[in-house]
Order: structure tokens, then sequence, then C-alpha cells
């Protein structure tokens, strides 16, 4: 099937938790079906500092005004999901690296780059 893209924003400096609403709206060419997909960053604090992650969901709606009210509630729902998985992966990664066995090779240089005379 081939869809029409549209993309809408709803900008609201009183909405604490998502003050930027974004929600793309796929249409069929024939106009029998659309789909409503909304979409929210969220930022995670590293080391490196501040990067966002993306997170995207879909919203059952019949019209933009209807997904524009529904997308809190499914954003905080898809959000929570993400931070899980993101956690979940971070866990994975730290406890891959805890078991991780460090050769000879992996070490780094014991002269740590003096000058040998």
């Amino acid at each position: 099937m081939i869809y029409k893209r549209e993309e809408y924003l709803e900008e609201s400096p009183t909405d604490q938790k998502f003050p930027v609403k974004q929600i793309e709206v796929l249409s069929s060419i024939d106009g029998k079906e659309s789909k409503y997909i909304g979409r929210v960053s969220l930022g995670l604090q590293t080391p490196m500092g501040v990067q966002t992650i993306p997170v995207s969901f879909e919203v059952e709606a019949a019209s933009i005004q209807e997904a524009f009210a529904k997308f809190s509630t499914r954003a905080d729902a898809e959000v929570e999901v993400a931070k899980k998985e993101l956690q979940d992966e971070l866990q994975e990664m730290r406890r891959r690296s805890q078991n991780r066995i460090v050769t000879p090779g992996d070490l780094p240089p014991t002269d740590m780059g003096r000058l040998k005379l």
C-alpha cells in the first residue's frame, strides 16, 4: 500500500512532561486508512553528556485531534518501556564486561610511552 506522510506538532509550554508533541500521519492514497505515529525524545545523562533517544509509538485514533488527546497517555507508557529496555541493555553490557577475560594484549604498555635512552 502507498501512504502519504504529514507531520504535526503541538507546542504546550505549560506541559512539563511533553512540551512538544509530534505526530506523523500516514494516510493511504485511497483515503481508506490512516495511522498516527507519536514521537518524543528521551534525554539520557551519560558520561559524554546528555544523549537523546527517540521513542516512537502508534496512537489509535480516528482523527489528529483525538491522537493529540491520547498522546500523553501513550507516550508515558512507551517512555517507561524504552527506559526499562535501556536499563536492561546497560545491565547486560555491565555483566558482559565484568565476565570478560583480560588477556595480556588487552593491557596497556608498562612503559606508558617513556623514552628509552
